[in-house]
């Protein structure tokens, strides 16, 4: 049987972390749209972006030294000791009411999912061996990953009344227990690769010397820029602006996700196969950018409408999320730590520079046409993505 299960495992590799990313993702993801709304209990909502940077400049710091803390600890060590210090994380953001407290653990949380993502992608990288097929497997990962976020917000809407985050919160420490339990029993035999420690300034001088990794950078953060703004803003403007009560929002939000589900396997493979990188990426910026700039012009709380809106915003983020996705980890190796690391730091620092930029915009604009100023910078996007060379 163990002999079986070896077999099993070796043409199998990636089953195991499929279903590590759903759980890991399922448990990030239920709390994903509620963050701003709960925190803003405790902040203004001006003040809620500015607590977002703050977590991810801390993120920044903890991502720069993740190599060297798996070339000490291991891959499974790290994953499995992170995973138990957000389940206690979590269970202080549901049963503690002190502003004093929660404000330090949500920064925490959000330095602590971030550096588990990173385990996730080493466990990925080292087990991928073809560069030809990486946009499909991408493609499946990211939907997978999807498939917890759109599931997620369906929970949360059911569970979620009268602004009652506590449930969201222990719901997501109960989805970490048989994330914990799989990691533990799939993952403890694994063998690390070579880790490079990283140096900032080094790692800086890596990726630009690489005109295709720098313009996939950038793209990147264009992407993560986006859900920056619309992560922490549209939740607090459909709840508090247009009057969309919270199962409402869930669907909408639900409807909103569907693309990810439908076209990221079709793009990862059209990205492989037909026609490149390039093209989806800027399409995908284009209709990103135009979706984006109606959004303050609709002040009507019309479910249908809204809905829509939005699905069509994401549309063109999912072509956007497969694309710099497969195109990256085609040029990069499970050793690539480093180079990981700085990918995904394209996230926090655009968790920096877009509730930063939003909070300026609001300063002299009202609470909706910063949605009109992210459609806008949507489109410097284009000069990035026109930059790429396909890879097929």
């Amino acid at each position: 049987m163990e002999i079986a299960n070896r077999k099993l495992h070796k043409k199998s590799p990636f089953m195991a972390i499929y279903i590590a990313t759903f759980l890991g993702a399922f448990h990030v993801f239920m709390m994903t749209y509620i963050n701003s709304s709960f925190l803003s209990q405790f902040i203004s909502e001006r003040s809620v972006g500015l607590l977002f940077a703050i977590g991810s400049l801390t993120s920044i710091a903890a991502l720069v030294i993740i190599p060297i803390i798996l070339r000490v600890f291991g891959n499974y060590l790290t994953l499995v000791v992170l995973t138990i210090i957000e389940i206690f994380i979590l269970l202080g953001m549901a049963f503690i009411s002190d502003a004093a407290i929660i404000l330090p653990l949500f920064v925490a949380h959000w330095v602590v999912f971030q550096l588990m993502f990173i385990n996730v992608d080493v466990f990925f990288e080292s087990s991928q061996k073809k560069e030809s097929d990486t946009g499909s497997k991408r493609g499946i990962l990211l939907t997978i990953i999807n498939a917890a976020l759109i599931i997620s917000i369906l929970v949360v809407g059911f569970i979620l009344k009268d602004n009652e985050f506590w449930k969201v919160y222990l719901t997501s420490v109960a989805i970490l227990i048989p994330f914990l339990l799989l990691v533990l029993i799939k993952f403890r035999k694994f063998k690390d690769p070579v880790y490079e420690n990283f140096k900032f300034v080094n790692t800086l001088k890596k990726v630009r010397k690489s005109k295709a990794i720098r313009n996939i950078f950038t793209a990147q953060f264009f992407l993560k820029f986006f859900y920056s703004w619309m992560v922490v803003y549209m939740p607090i403007y459909l709840h508090d602006h247009i009057g969309f009560d919270w199962p409402q929002i869930s669907i909408i939000f639900t409807i909103m996700l569907l693309p990810f589900i439908l076209f990221e396997i079709p793009a990862g493979k059209a990205a492989d196969k037909w026609w490149g990188e390039k093209e989806l990426l800027s399409i995908g910026f284009v209709i990103m950018a135009l979706f984006t700039i109606a959004i303050p012009f609709i002040s009507v709380p019309s479910f249908v409408l809204w809905a829509a809106i939005l699905f069509c915003t994401r549309i063109g983020a999912s072509m956007v999320e497969i694309t710099t996705e497969s195109y990256f980890f085609k040029h990069v190796q499970g050793d690539d730590a480093d180079v990981i690391s700085f990918f995904r730091m394209t996230r926090p620092f655009a968790y920096i520079a877009g509730p930063i930029a939003a909070i300026i915009a609001l300063q002299f604009l009202p609470f909706q046409y910063i949605f009109l100023v992210l459609g806008i910078i949507m489109l410097f996007g284009l000069k990035y993505s026109f930059a790429l060379k396909d890879t097929r």
